[in-house]
């Protein structure tokens, strides 16, 4: 009995959900992946900065 009584409540909460349409899916959509590669480009530098830091004073 309280598997259906959860069931009809996410029924009801599904129903009462606002979902995004197709220009704002896609808007989202682009921005996680810009900023994505823009996160991953800067790590990519910050990574190569130190590894040529280690490389110039303890690896030498």
């Amino acid at each position: 009995m309280k598997l259906f009584r959860y069931l009809g409540a996410v029924r009801q909460e599904m129903r009462a959900t606002t979902w995004p349409t197709r220009k704002e899916l896609r808007h989202d959509t682009s921005t996680v992946v810009w900023l994505s590669l823009l996160f991953a480009a800067y790590f990519a530098l910050v990574d190569n900065g130190i590894q040529w830091i280690l490389n110039l004073f303890i690896f030498k």
